[in-house]
C-alpha cells in the first residue's frame, strides 16, 4: 500500500533530481537529455526507484546512461541529504522507464485491429448490399413473369 508519506518523499526525490539534471549539477556527458519520468518509494522509505526515460535519439546507449545515473547515485544521494531534513536518506536505484514506448506499440496494435474491423464490417454490408440487390432483381423477375 502506497501511503502519503511515500508519495510525498518520492516526489521531492523526483524534483531534486530533475532540478540538478536541468541546472546542469551532475557533470556526466552520459547522462544528458535524461527525464526523471517517477520515483517509488519502498514502505521503509530506504530505497527510491528512480524511472528516467531519454529523448529518441539516445535511445541506442540506455545502458550508458543507466550506467552514468548508478555512477552519480552517491553524489545525489549526498546532495539529496543536505536538502532534505530526513533521520536516513534512500539508497538510489535507477531504472529505464520504458512504460510510454509499449503504450504507442499497443495503440499501433489497436489502430492496426480497428482498421481491419472497419474493412471487415465494409465488406460486410457490401455483400449485404449484393445480395438484397439480386434478391429484388429476382423478384422484380418473378413478377413480370405473373403478369
Amino acid at each position: 500500500m502506497t501511503t502519503k508519506r511515500m508519495l510525498q518523499m518520492g516526489e521531492q526525490i523526483r524534483d531534486f533530481i530533475a532540478t540538478m539534471l536541468v541546472r546542469g549539477e551532475i557533470h556526466d556527458p552520459r547522462v544528458k537529455n535524461v527525464t526523471i519520468h517517477s520515483v517509488k518509494m519502498t514502505s521503509d522509505l530506504q530505497m527510491a526507484k528512480v524511472y528516467f526515460i531519454c529523448s529518441e535519439a539516445n535511445k541506442g546507449s540506455v545502458k550508458e546512461i543507466a550506467t552514468g545515473l548508478k555512477a552519480a547515485a552517491v553524489f545525489i544521494r549526498r546532495e539529496l541529504g543536505k536538502k532534505l531534513q530526513i533521520r536516513y536518506i534512500p539508497q538510489i536505484m535507477f531504472y529505464y522507464d520504458d512504460s510510454i514506448e509499449y503504450s504507442i506499440k499497443m495503440g499501433a496494435v489497436l489502430n492496426k485491429v480497428s482498421a481491419e474491423l472497419r474493412l471487415h464490417e465494409n465488406e460486410l454490408h457490401l455483400n449485404e448490399n449484393e445480395s438484397s440487390t439480386s434478391a429484388s432483381a429476382e423478384v422484380n423477375i418473378e413478377n413480370k413473369k405473373d403478369s
